[in-house]
């Protein structure tokens, strides 16, 4: 049909160049408003989150693996009675799976070292690419929630000095569902990474 034909609405290849053009750009004036008042609301609800700084580069699972460090090592005080809940939190962190090639693998991928004594410590390397590779990110990701499965189960009184640090990593994790308060004992969206954790740690493997 030609374009003179049509009674309704004519498709845009029947319309004026310089309409098109105009619509076009109208329409991306709408979406660039929309993402300002967007970021605006997410500012203003205090959710900014981590950016990179290139005079003061700080990699957010860096402050992950310390503060998980300070807790084991008491420097941050959790109002908890001393029964070793250091060495069960090391032994579910060791037996949890994160996402890997293919499959779930072992959180030693990432896991340096857990102990009472050695404090926790990242191979946080292993992460630098998460902005822009999705299975980086989804490891990540698994990694938060691993930790904050791990402190509900053996250390739940630490999980309200942990969730700032984790809040603080999560935002730079794009698609991220971790939640940081823990979600204590509560197996939806925690993946088969506590999944695995709980499951081997209830048999005593890994201790």
């Amino acid at each position: 049909l030609k374009c003179r034909r049509l009674k309704a609405k004519p498709p845009p290849s029947c319309l004026p160049r310089d309409l098109v053009l105009f619509q076009g750009l109208a329409m991306a004036k709408q979406l660039c408003l929309i993402s300002a008042v967007l970021a605006t609301s997410a500012s203003a609800s205090g959710f900014a989150g981590w950016t990179y700084d290139p005079e003061h580069p700080i990699e957010p699972f860096d402050g992950v693996a310390k503060a998980v460090s300070d807790m084991i090592h008491n420097h941050i005080p959790i109002d908890r009675r001393q029964d070793g809940w250091q060495g069960s939190f090391c032994s579910c962190m060791e037996n949890g799976h994160i996402s890997s090639w293919y499959q779930y693998s072992s959180a030693m991928y990432l896991i340096d070292t857990c102990n009472p004594t050695k404090g926790f410590v990242m191979r946080t390397g292993h992460l630098q690419d998460r902005h822009t590779e999705p299975l980086q990110g989804m490891m990540a990701c698994d990694t938060l929630k691993l930790i904050s499965y791990c402190m509900s189960h053996h250390a739940q009184e630490a999980l309200p000095a942990w969730k700032p640090t984790c809040s603080n990593a999560h935002y730079t994790i794009g698609a991220c569902d971790v939640d940081c308060s823990g979600a204590v004992h509560r197996f939806g969206g925690l993946g088969l990474a506590g999944l695995l954790a709980g499951t081997l740690a209830v048999f005593g493997f890994g201790a």
